[in-house]
């Protein structure tokens, strides 16, 4: 009997790991990159529609995959902060991928994209630091 109520307890995942997190965010900075270089392509005016529309949605299907992730995943201490930051990372992330997967024929917000995804990657490589 006490084996049978210790196997729930031990089979919960515990807290994210800084590993777990790095790993994460990483995902979010590999995004953000190849985010920016489809929204330099729409500023350039280089790439078709239907392309940049799947490829836009497919990161930012995976951008939100790894935001649930985080959000469901339980942190303590500067994990936590890191965490949450990373979360709200995502969110801008998806937001910017969204603009050129709804506009991929503008230039102007190909050139916003761009802008705003470099930033936000750079941001990711800055929030692993240290983890």
């Amino acid at each position: 009997m006490l084996l049978a109520l210790a196997l729930p307890v031990t089979g919960c995942g515990g807290a994210m790991q800084p590993d777990e997190l790095s790993r994460s965010i990483g995902t979010l900075e590999s995004a953000a990159a190849e985010g920016a270089l489809l929204a330099k392509d729409v500023a350039d005016d280089r790439t078709k529609a239907t392309f940049v529309r799947a490829h836009a949605r497919d990161l930012g299907e995976t951008v939100d995959h790894e935001a649930e992730k985080l959000s469901d995943a339980s942190a303590r201490g500067l994990v936590a902060e890191r965490k949450t930051a990373a979360v709200n990372l995502a969110d801008r992330i998806s937001q910017s991928l969204g603009r050129i997967q709804i506009s991929p024929g503008s230039e102007r917000e190909g050139r916003s994209a761009e802008a705003s995804l470099t930033r936000l990657g750079d941001r990711a490589g800055k929030l692993a630091e240290g983890l």
